[in-house]
């Protein structure tokens, strides 16, 4: 019982060592993290494909080409229509800036009770002052960011670095999945494979086509978003449509910045309410859609968390590992939960418990 005892503190000490390691080389390997998480996202594909008799070289190779065509494509096919957007929407903008000038700033004087520099004369005369006398402490915080990303050339060497390991480590993490598996499974005591293997799959189930499921759903919002606000007649419908989809990477943040921009574009181009109501109602449709018959049927039940389990990992996530925290967050905080429920039900069945 003794040394049982003593083996079990010497795990944790491992497992609390581990996690250690982890926090302190987080920067460095992260880029290892997201190539095993896409690596663990295409191994059935390939899997699939050595089924039909292709070796599994070829089939890594297959896929390897396919996810760049697919980026040749994106840049082929919408860079041009975004940069239309943005010629047609900066030849309005001085229509824009009229509008704002003429009703926007009024309506601002008369409702707080404010007055609001207008022309190149007010502006000189009232704000220039100011800013001259609050210069250094407003841009002392911008100056020390410069100077901190400028003086230390690691970060953005690590930036590079980060995007050339990426590919080499998914080609390698996918090249050796199975064999991999079959390795850390081979540690797995046998006494305990069976409920192991009960928690593997929930985990697996939990987070079964996530990535796959997160890319096509963003593919079909930023199709929605582009189309719907097109048809609206929105400017820079599709930018805001793109806006709006890759925002969805972080949950509730793609909705909240994609309508709160494609309302204020509306309101400057058609300056009355209808539109932007119009825009109300197209994000409020397509989220509808997208979480009531797109995920269910394209990710399944996603990873199953409460909301506010999601906005938690969000910020713990961004706070321990920063924006890759973030993207990370939601899958991280499944195979949290998994691993809570997997310690929940040994605990339930323990003499402590029982006792």
């Amino acid at each position: 019982m003794e040394a049982r005892r003593e083996g079990r503190w010497g795990w944790l000490a491992i497992l609390a060592l581990g996690i250690g390691i982890i926090y302190l080389a987080g920067s460095i390997l992260i880029p290892f993290l997201i190539a095993f998480l896409l690596a663990y996202a295409f191994d059935p594909v390939v899997l699939f494909m050595e089924r039909r008799r292709i070796r599994r070289p070829f089939a890594i190779w297959f896929v390897i080409l396919i996810i760049a065509a697919a980026l040749v494509l994106f840049l082929l096919v919408v860079i041009p229509i975004i940069q239309e957007e943005i010629t047609r929407a900066l030849e309005q903008l001085p229509r824009y800036l009229e509008h704002v000038r003429t009703a926007f700033l009024p309506y601002l004087e008369e409702r707080f009770g404010i007055h609001i520099p207008k022309t190149y004369e007010e502006i000189t005369e009232t704000v220039l002052p100011r800013l001259r006398e609050e210069a250094p402490n407003i841009f002392r915080p911008v100056t020390a960011v410069l100077l901190s990303f400028f003086s230390n050339t690691a970060y953005l060497l690590a930036a590079i670095a980060n995007l050339i390991v990426i590919p080499f480590a998914f080609y390698y993490f996918l090249k050796d999945f199975e064999t991999l598996k079959a390795t850390v499974w081979g540690y797995v005591p046998p006494r305990h494979r069976p409920e192991v293997s009960r928690w593997l799959h929930e985990l697996d189930r939990s987070l079964a086509g996530f990535i796959r499921g997160q890319l096509l759903v963003i593919l079909f919002l930023a199709v929605l978003y582009g189309i719907g606000l097109t048809l609206i007649g929105v400017d820079l419908a599709f930018v805001l449509g793109i806006i709006a989809a890759f925002g969805e990477i972080v949950p509730y943040v793609g909705f909240i910045v994609g309508l709160s921009l494609s309302i204020l574009v509306s309101l400057l181009q058609f300056q009355d309410f209808l539109h932007p109501l119009y825009v109300i109602f197209l994000f409020a449709a397509v989220q509808s859609v997208q979480g009531l018959v797109v995920a269910p049927l394209v990710m399944g039940q996603q990873v199953g968390l409460h909301p506010l389990v999601v906005i938690a990992a969000v910020y713990i996530g961004g706070d321990l590992f920063g924006f890759v925290g973030i993207l990370l967050a939601v899958p991280g905080a499944a195979v949290v939960v998994v691993l809570f429920k997997a310690l929940a039900d040994h605990y339930r069945r323990s003499p402590l418990f029982r006792a």
